[in-house]
């Protein structure tokens, strides 16, 4: 874009003004979780039964509620993922208790067999996989504090680092907000936002390394501010042509590509922002705090 080219904004002297924002979206999120009573975790970390039905003509959400009410289920989540199709989420019920909610279905409004969907998910199943994400984000932390250390300086690692739990708790924080679906498919695109968010961070502190020598003129913030500008529209280019396909998922892809689409949106839009407004400035204030960085 014309409009990125050749800025000369001045991003670090309104510091305050970018960590509140952030500061705000994550408090939001928290307020949201106690509110709520937690996140909405998905039958994969809960456990249960989920069955998605295709009916035989397009049926309301209202239809389907009171069919679902009636036959004891009045707490069951429903998904719609088409026009004539639903995703529906209740407590584990045995294959006798399945079968009738079927038949209730059939009778009343009509659906076709076999179900689209039709399987039981023990509640560690979902816990299991969070677990081994949390294991693969923290050696990936470890291994991407050691890169960044190597191939710039310690504080730019621990600062990329910074940046990539911000966009993960930004994200949370969203679907907090949201009370959206917590579920494997949200794990595997906050898993992709970590990569995502590190490759931007590090094309803006690439441009800040090779403009280092000019800091004892101009300044070190002043470095900074130019190595953004330098950076901006490659940035903002970049995450623009990565949003255009995940919001088109977002509006027509199906239930499990929406809940992924979701939360990469969010994270690809938290990823630039945080590499522009909160990592940079992050960078200036560590470097004024300590001398030896300073000087």
């Amino acid at each position: 874009m014309k409009w990125f080219r050749n800025t000369n904004y001045d991003f670090i002297s309104r510091k305050r003004i970018w960590f509140i924002i952030s500061a705000v979206v994550i408090l939001a999120g928290v307020i949201g979780f106690f509110i709520r009573g937690g996140l909405n975790l998905g039958v994969d970390f809960l456990g249960g039964s989920l069955i998605e039905v295709q009916f035989e003509q397009e049926v309301e959400v209202s239809e389907v509620r009171e069919v679902v009410t009636d036959a004891g289920y009045s707490n069951a989540i429903l998904q719609r993922t088409g026009s004539d199709q639903f995703i529906i989420r209740t407590v584990p019920i045995e294959l006798e208790e399945k079968e009738q909610l079927l038949e209730e279905l059939d009778s009343k409004i009509g659906i076709n067999r076999p179900p689209v969907q039709d399987r039981n998910v023990l509640p560690g199943f979902g816990r299991q996989i969070a677990m081994y994400a949390l294991i693969a984000v923290g050696i990936s932390i470890v291994g991407i504090l050691i890169y960044v250390w190597i191939r710039f300086q310690f504080r730019f690692g621990a600062v990329a680092i910074l940046a990539l739990l911000h966009d993960v708790l930004v994200t949370i924080s969203v679907y907090a907000i949201l009370f959206r679906e917590i579920n494997t498919a949200t794990i595997a695109a906050i898993l992709t936002i970590v990569g995502y968010s590190l490759n931007d961070t590090i094309v803006v502190f690439d441009r800040i390394r090779e403009d280092l020598p000019s800091a004892k003129k101009i300044g070190y913030q002043n470095v900074v501010n130019s190595a953004i500008n330098k950076t901006l529209a490659r940035s903002i280019n970049t995450s623009l042509t990565t949003l255009i396909p995940i919001v088109i998922l977002l509006i027509i892809g199906s239930a499990a590509l929406k809940d992924f689409a979701l939360a990469l949106t969010i994270g690809i839009i938290s990823g630039t922002y945080s590499s522009i407004f909160f990592a940079s400035p992050i960078l200036v204030a560590w470097n004024n705090r300590f001398p030896r960085y300073k000087k």
